[in-house]
């Protein structure tokens, strides 16, 4: 009785000490996920104020490339964006035109830019927000003529977005690692050790990062000429990163690749 006792004690005492050491240890909070809050009918002005939060917001990654009255990085200025579409495609609307762009933006490329903008937006933000997206930019310079939906609204304060098939991970190395890249190319940087594409350990010294954007998004534009095995084949590598990586998660890794140098 008095063993069975004992125990009983040790075991409580291990448990409170535990316990309480736990409370010590620093506890990491991740962000809550981004929300619109909709309620009621929005007007043309209040939907455009959402759209602006989301335009600016890292999850958008709109200003990675864009600028807004300023040149942009590498995408136009969209500052007047809201007069400019009408006259864009022809028997298109402005509010037709802004969510072609960008949920297919690749059927409307500016003259004298590529089309890098990963066509994720719908996936990462949901209808919603993209709605709001769209009235903030037909009010840059146009009328607001875009409405949420009833099913739009309905979703609109549950947490948008949520791609299926995207790249987890904010930091280059995250990205590198869970889009696979680890897995064909070495990388000295990270430790990987690939045999299949090539060897982009230095792979800053010898493209630029366009050079380096177009591999990613279009891989079999340009094939490398040497491989671990020899010459490169073509079709190795996914077509579909445009579509796996949001705006801000491209951006990150051309820098990172563009980086490497020495």
């Amino acid at each position: 009785m008095k063993t069975t006792l004992s125990v009983s004690i040790f075991v409580i005492a291990v448990v409170a000490l535990i316990a309480g050491f736990a409370t010590l240890i620093p506890q990491l909070e991740s962000p809550a996920p981004e929300t619109l809050d909709i309620s009621g009918e929005l007007s043309g002005a209040e939907l455009a104020e959402l759209g602006r939060s989301v335009f600016e917001s890292a999850e958008a990654g709109c200003l990675t490339c864009h600028g807004l009255g300023r040149e942009g990085l590498r995408a136009p200025d969209l500052a007047g964006i809201g007069s400019r579409a009408a006259t864009r495609a022809p028997g298109e609307s402005a509010e037709e035109y802004i969510r072609e762009s960008l949920v297919d933006p690749c059927a409307n490329v500016v003259e004298g830019y590529d089309c890098i903008m990963p066509q994720t937006l719908m996936q990462t933000l949901g209808p919603a927000k993209i709605t709001a997206l769209i009235a903030f930019l037909q009010s840059q310079g146009g009328e607001v003529t875009v409405r949420l939906t009833a099913e739009e609204a309905a979703g609109g304060t549950a947490t948008s977005g949520g791609s299926t098939g995207g790249v987890a991970g904010a930091t280059a190395e995250e990205i590198v690692a869970n889009a696979g890249c680890v897995a064909c190319h070495q990388i000295d940087a990270v430790g990987a050790a690939g045999k299949i594409g090539p060897n982009l350990s230095r792979v800053g010294a010898r493209l630029t990062p366009d050079e380096i954007r177009q591999s990613i998004l279009t891989p079999d534009a340009v094939i490398a000429e040497k491989c671990p095995s020899g010459a490169c084949p073509p079709g190795v590598m996914p077509k579909d990163f445009g579509n796996r990586l949001s705006a801000s998660q491209l951006e990150t890794l051309v820098s990172f690749l563009g980086g490497l140098k020495k």
